[in-house]
């Protein structure tokens, strides 16, 4: 029988079972501390358009015999979550079968659409026959019913992993562009200029689904996240102006690092510029101790895919992002 989530009780359960799905374990007082940074309240509104804003979240379980949970699924938006979005998570307890997981997803569409909800996304890993055990069961086979249910594929991001060093080579900028970071420029205005390029080219990205953010939300995401550094975005610049930037973000592995971002403005691509910026990237890193870098692209981006796989990437497994429209 499906419930609400009780927080006077759940809470030791619900860390339980995540704990066996995902990949760090974590304690009902973690999951506690997490809530009471939130509000107490639901704030739920609608836009000038009439598109679902403001924040509020759904929590549904299917409790077990024992006070233990089989399954337990959220749906939520964040304040700048795009207008009419709902974000979703699901989980069961190992061995369930995917079906299991559907009356749950009922219950949060249920939600979503008396909420004024215009979509409902979810991500789900990559999942390879009965090796897949993301969600207590075979992600594939879940996508699957979901897709047979009126989702569709959005996105396949892909995960990939290089090593840096001196086996690669210098990076080579074409004639009139100057290779350098956030912290040595002297281009007018950098932050700003960035957070326009941000802007363009987010709008070419395939994966991209979020709302193209303003200056101090992106600034907080991109340059003021934990691991974020201005030596750390490099740049690529032609007369003043920067065409084309990778950021990258420090990890707690002093040896490893990831790349959050890698945009070229569209009137300087097919230059090379993606490349030169990446092995730019390369060189300053290894000198600085750095040995593996990570990253995402979405699998319809072609070039960037194409690039990653010459510079030496090894691509790993990903996930996937599906959408209900209502």
């Amino acid at each position: 029988m499906i419930r609400a989530f009780l927080p006077a009780v759940d809470y030791p359960a619900l860390a339980e079972l995540l704990s066996a799905e995902g990949p760090a374990p974590v304690t009902a007082a973690e999951l506690r501390e997490r809530d009471a940074a939130l509000p107490d309240a639901d704030a739920l509104s609608t836009d000038h358009r009439g598109r679902l804003t403001g924040h509020g979240r759904v929590r549904l379980v299917h409790p077990g015999p024992s006070g233990d949970l089989l399954a337990f699924a959220t749906a939520w938006r964040a304040p700048w979550t795009p207008p009419g979005d709902l974000a979703s998570l699901a989980v069961s307890a190992p061995g369930r079968a995917p079906a299991w997981l559907l009356p749950l997803y009922d219950g949060l569409e249920r939600w979503a659409r008396g909420a004024g909800a215009s979509r409902l996304l979810g991500e789900f890993p990559d999942g390879h026959g009965a090796s897949g055990h993301s969600h207590g069961t075979c992600p594939a086979d879940l996508a699957a019913l979901l897709l047979g249910r009126g989702y569709r594929m959005d996105a396949h991001i892909r995960s990939a992993v290089a090593a840096v060093g001196p086996h690669l080579p210098a990076p080579q900028a074409p004639p009139g562009m100057v290779l350098g970071t956030l912290a040595t420029t002297t281009a007018p205005e950098p932050e700003r200029q960035l957070h326009h390029l941000y802007r363009e080219t987010l709008r070419d990205n395939p994966g991209f689904v979020d709302s193209l953010p303003e200056f101090e939300q992106w600034r907080a995401d991109a340059l003021g996240a934990p691991g974020g550094r201005p030596d750390w975005v490099f740049t690529v610049e032609c007369t003043g102006r920067i065409v084309g930037v990778t950021v990258v973000h420090a990890v707690p592995d002093p040896h490893a690092c990831h790349i959050h971002y890698t945009g070229v403005l569209r009137a300087w691509r097919g230059r090379g510029l993606a490349r030169a910026l990446k092995l730019h990237a390369a060189r300053h890193l290894a000198d600085h101790g750095v040995r593996t870098v990570s990253t995402e692209v979405e699998a319809a981006n072609v070039p960037m895919v194409a690039v990653n796989t010459a510079l030496g990437y090894r691509w790993g497994p990903g996930h996937r992002r599906l959408v209900k429209e209502f």
